[in-house]
């Protein structure tokens, strides 16, 4: 298997995505290049020396003065994970304390030194080098030294470099109370810290600011004094005799103090003319701008494309999808490549033919009955040994895999003994675990977190009806459904609203993918539900595929009418693509 794709990655040279790994040409699609070594398979990245596919491994990097480590973590995806050192771990459940990967014993676990508390139910008290676990007394109890102290009855007071706690009302409290007089006002701001804060703004409008350093101070705006001014920049001007020139796509450079430079000039539009920051000479065949230039649509030999404006050129001259100017009368540019055949149509760099090849992701392939596109490459989508994850291509025949069975996790083949947990822009695969369940695309340990419509709550939150907590929710795949069910009767729409007992969905098109069938519904179409914590959340406005019991997102396709075409085309035998 190993040599078949090698021979692929070798015989491609049309590709867009072409690199070079120590002499050999090779797909950045199909193979990575890891230290002038290639490595073979679809989704793969560079971990130091090491290829991995961050769908289903983190890769963690330390840096030791001029010396970078790298390491893998197998079966915890990069999409939810975080590094502790060079080992990675799931931060819903687990925690990193000190360069230890510990598990959390509660929703608000923190680290104390080495080890972990739960700070609803526990203090962590005493000085950075020896910290004691306490349990919390109450939530008003707080720290003082290695002991905890009632904040509503008692203080905790220094008394000649030794913490006591003390009754409020005792002479050491009162007198290590902090006074009033070392907070200040300014102006109309009330009463904040002048070390770690700012007071901004003008006089009618102040703000308290979180200060940054101490180097950091606050700087009035210029303003304009005069009637019916205008500021552009750090000039003022009359909006009724001269008008503002100021690009928002340019980023702002800073002067020799560190504030950001005026990049907006005035100028006089009966005379000059501003495109996109920056002002020229007005001339009465001047229409239009292309970038920051400007230019007349009536002008013989110039062009602009992509915000570039191009001189002494041919008439006849169009853009390409690239943005390059070429004659279409002359030949066919693709991508960069010019060809000398003209009116043909692009696959990548190379022209290809419609009519007998089929163009994926840059790639030619001969064109044949039932033939679909998964990623850069083509397959029989009636061909039940052939899996289609997010544009990953799978034989299931090699991987010992019946078709009926076979589940993709995003593009990521699913392992029995793993689970894909997947929300509206993720699909995530996890090594399944007793006690643990899907949110969303997370992965969640029951004895501390409940779910609800994809999100996560703490276990006993307040005002929380348990009953209704206990399943977890997650968006399922169309094209995990086996052919049965994907081919009989379903429905498309688009939410229109949700309710805690319905769904009510608009534009609905019932679906029979046996008969190719597509028949349109009345509006609105209301989907009961029994439970709503345990349906995934779904968005207003977005389209879902759903049945009786479940609703689906087709993660494979951007558009409705691409996953129409594949489910008519798959199930039906009255539908060919030769």
């Amino acid at each position: 298997m190993y040599n078949t794709l090698w021979s692929m990655l070798l015989l491609k040279p049309y590709s867009i995505d072409l690199k070079d790994c120590n002499g050999t040409q090779y797909d950045i699609q199909e193979a990575a290049c890891c230290e002038n070594k290639l490595h073979p398979g679809s989704n793969l990245f560079c971990c130091g020396k090491e290829p991995y596919n961050p769908g289903t491994a983190t890769c963690c990097k330390v840096q030791h003065g001029k010396i970078l480590t790298a390491s893998i973590t197998q079966g915890l995806s990069e999409k939810v994970s975080k590094c502790c050192d060079l080992k990675a771990y799931n931060p819903v459940n687990e925690i990193c304390c000190q360069s230890t990967i510990i598990s959390k014993p509660g929703p608000m676990a923190e680290c104390c030194g080495k080890d972990v508390f739960d700070k609803d139910k526990q203090l962590c008290c005493g000085p950075a080098d020896n910290k004691t676990i306490l349990v919390r007394n109450s939530h008003h109890h707080e720290c003082c030294g290695h002991s905890q102290y009632d904040t509503e009855t008692q203080c905790c007071c220094s008394n000649e470099e030794k913490l006591e706690i003390q009754p409020k009302n005792s002479p050491c409290c009162v007198r290590n109370f902090t006074p009033v007089s070392a907070w200040t006002t300014v102006s109309k701001c009330p009463i904040y810290d002048m070390e770690n804060k700012l007071c901004c703004g003008p006089n009618n409008d102040k703000k308290i600011l979180t200060r940054k350093s101490r180097d950091h101070i606050f700087k009035l705006q210029p303003k304009c004094t005069e009637p019916n001014t205008h500021l552009c920049g750090s000039s003022c001007y009359n909006p009724k005799q001269n008008c503002c020139c100021e690009s928002n796509h340019k980023p702002h450079s800073l002067d020799n103090s560190g504030q950001r430079k005026a990049t907006a000039t005035v100028y006089n539009p009966h005379t000059q003319v501003c495109c996109d920051g920056r002002v020229s000479q007005w001339k009465p065949w001047i229409d239009q701008c292309c970038g920051e230039m400007p230019y007349g649509s009536a002008q013989r030999g110039v062009l602009c494309c992509n915000k570039t404006l191009y001189k002494n050129r041919d008439d006849g001259e169009e853009c390409s999808e690239m943005g390059i100017p070429y004659n279409p009368a002359k030949g066919t540019i693709c991508c960069s490549q010019f060809h000398g055949s003209p009116g043909q149509h692009c696959c990548g760099t190379e022209i290809y033919w419609p009519r007998t090849e089929i163009c994926c992701n840059g790639h030619r392939h001969l064109k044949s009955e039932n033939i679909h596109c998964c990623g850069v490459k083509a397959y029989n989508i009636k061909d039940p040994q052939m899996k289609c994850c997010a544009g990953t291509l799978y034989n299931l025949t090699s991987l010992d895999k019946h078709g009926g069975d076979a589940q993709c996790c995003g593009s990521i083949l699913q392992k029995p003994q793993d689970i894909c947990c997947s929300s509206e822009d993720k699909e995530v695969l996890y090594s399944a675990k007793t006690g643990f369940k899907c949110c969303g695309h997370l992965y969640y340990n029951t004895t501390l977190w409940s779910c609800c419509a994809g999100g996560l709550r703490r276990i006993h939150e307040p005002g929380q009806d348990q009953r209704k907590m206990i399943n977890g929710s997650r968006l399922l795949s169309v094209n995990n459904l086996n052919k049965i069910d994907l081919c009989k009767e379903m429905h498309i729409g688009t939410v229109e609203s949700v309710s805690l007992q319905s769904i009510v969905f608009r534009s609905v098109l019932k679906v029979h993918g046996m008969e190719a069938k597509v028949k349109a519904l009345p509006f609105p179409y209301i989907l009961e539900r029994d439970d709503r914590c345990s349906s995934p959340k779904l968005i207003a406005g977005k389209t879902y595929y759903f049945n009786k019991v479940n609703v689906f997102i087709d993660f494979n396709h951007d558009s409705v009418l691409q996953s129409l075409h594949l489910i008519i085309s798959k199930c039906s035998s009255q539908v060919t693509t030769s």
